[in-house]
């Protein structure tokens, strides 16, 4: 078996068939299975994924208590038969042929993690989303290596499982799983950089394998009362597995932008939504400024070092100056700063974080 395709679901009845058609159509002489996992849906998700099971060998479903699409995920990594794991989420579709590609490069030059680009699907407008350019990514490597590196490190490269092929072993071999979608936030993004850190072959190719369908996105557009917290508990797992590894000062690059993207997005994400609070700012401002373990990392020599490297001047300045801020413990300036100039923040973030 090659190719494990793995697709959580919970109540996708509406999508699911279309997300599995796309995957039937492999057409390469080449073993593949489509693992389904119906994560406690309630409408009729088991029933049409029980009907396509019948009707192609390829295709297991399993079911679960709902306990979230990472819980989804690990089941299916658990039960998945392939060399190589890629990942489907139930409303999106794939392109197998680009796919197959990815397989192709990672046979040929022993890739642990093969990066595709994709295509933002939006009540039928498709905006394709290219990498910055192609070849093995490094932290230590050529000078275009290192370039391509820091360019994905801070374009969102790291911030997707869907986009990507992963070689089933690597991951067996560093005990990687997907932690708990109902306590954190951005498990995608703490998936890959735990990755990231086990210094994997990765590389980067133009293959948009993926279609990714944000017309009925839902959770960017309401509030989320706790969004500092569990950013905060998803820094804290990151944190904690690096220094348990004994490399967190190695990822300091990729932890300390991450750290300002996190608090810059909790405290701004809600004001729509509940209104300019500046209690409930600082509230959220103090709670990344008190938190041991991040506190323990800005106090790292080379922490704002660590913000050199990414993609704009702009940003490069705005999240220094959220690090001193945070440093100096100044919560109630950083609730007048971003209360006073919500607005243009809140467009530079929306624009650039996301």
């Amino acid at each position: 078996m090659e190719i494990s395709f793995i697709i959580p679901v919970y109540n996708g009845e509406h999508t699911i068939l279309r997300c599995i058609q796309s995957i039937q159509k492999w057409k390469v002489p080449l073993k593949i299975e489509i693992l389904i996992i119906n994560d406690g849906s309630l409408d009729t998700t088991g029933t049409i994924c029980e009907e396509a099971a019948a009707l192609d060998g390829r295709i297991r479903v399993f079911e679960m208590p709902n306990g979230g699409q990472s819980l989804a995920r690990n089941l299916g990594m658990e039960k998945a038969a392939g060399r190589y794991l890629c990942f489907v989420d139930a409303d999106d579709w794939v392109d197998t042929e680009q796919i197959y590609r990815m397989w192709q490069k990672a046979e040929d030059t022993g890739a642990d993690v093969v990066m595709g680009s994709y295509v933002r699907v939006n009540t039928g407008k498709r905006e394709r989303i290219s990498l910055p350019g192609e070849g093995f990514i490094r932290r230590d490597g050529t000078k275009q290596e290192q370039w391509l590196y820091h360019r994905v490190k801070t374009e969102s490269g790291f911030g997707y499982v869907w986009n990507k092929l992963y070689r089933k072993a690597f991951l067996e071999q560093h005990a990687l799983r997907m932690d708990d979608i109902r306590k954190i936030y951005m498990e995608d993004q703490l998936f890959n950089l735990k990755l990231w850190s086990c210094h994997p072959n990765w590389f980067c190719m133009e293959a948009p394998l993926y279609y990714y369908d944000i017309s009925n996105a839902s959770t960017t557009r309401k509030a989320e009362p706790n969004i500092h917290i569990k950013n905060i508990a998803m820094l804290r797992e990151l944190i904690n597995y690096l220094q348990e590894n004994h490399v967190l000062e190695d990822n300091l690059d990729t932890v300390v932008p991450l750290i300002m993207r996190a608090f810059c997005w909790s405290l701004v994400k809600n004001v729509a939504y509940e209104g300019k609070s500046a209690d409930k700012i600082r509230i959220r401002a103090e709670s990344f400024i008190c938190d041991p373990y991040i506190w323990q990392v800005l106090q790292i020599r080379g922490a704002a070092r660590s913000l050199t490297r990414l993609p704009s001047v702009l940003q490069t300045v705005f999240y220094f100056i959220c690090l001193l801020l945070m440093k100096g413990k100044l919560a109630g300036l950083i609730t007048v700063l971003f209360s006073c100039f919500y607005p243009l923040m809140n467009r530079y973030i929306m624009s650039t974080l996301k």
